[in-house]
């Protein structure tokens, strides 16, 4: 008889066996959920969100606010210049879009110089004094040559391109003036 080199496997006991079947499966720890559940994360989030909200309600408060100036600026664009009434109406549409934003028991009452220091007062001050100059030709037999058209267009746009908030102040503050 022979004996082989080979190690020989060991003949499961009673021992080997109970230790096997106690074994149990390997358990992983539970699944760590997408949502933070400490109140700081909570509270970080409802202030994102009411930041989020508060910004949202200004900005579309601004841009009702500033619907009509652009409405406005988009007809003057749509206007034929060459028109003999192009001044005047120059004039209707700056008064209109004016009357949308202030009180009309205030700002109907201006009129003539008033009117045109008042408009002088949304214009840059390079810009100035012009726009009255202007539209007061509008009552003359000549009436505007084509540059001073142009140039009425273009300080009307600078008028209503203009984003600063209307404001009664400069109301009160304009000297009325009565004609004769």
């Amino acid at each position: 008889m022979t004996t082989s080199n080979l190690p020989t496997q060991p003949m499961p006991t009673d021992e080997h066996v109970s230790a096997l079947s106690q074994m149990q499966d390997i358990q992983l720890p539970d699944p760590i959920s997408a949502v933070p559940t400490a109140p700081g994360y909570w509270i970080i989030a409802a202030v994102f969100v009411i930041l989020a909200l508060w910004l949202a309600k200004r900005l579309y408060k601004q841009r009702q606010y500033h619907a009509p100036r652009k409405k406005a600026l988009t007809l003057l664009q749509s206007y034929d210049i060459e028109d003999d009434n192009f001044a005047a109406q120059v004039n209707s549409l700056l008064k209109r879009t004016a009357l949308t934003y202030l009180p009309r028991e205030h700002f109907a009452k201006l009129n003539g110089q008033p009117w045109f220091d008042w408009l002088d007062t949304r214009l840059a001050p390079e810009q100035q004094h012009k726009i009255g100059q202007l539209l007061i030709k509008r009552h003359q037999a000549n009436g505007l040559n084509p540059s001073e058209k142009v140039q009425l267009q273009h300080l009307a746009s600078a008028w209503l391109s203009n984003k600063r908030h209307f404001n009664d102040v400069t109301l009160a503050s304009t000297p009325t003036h009565q004609e004769a």
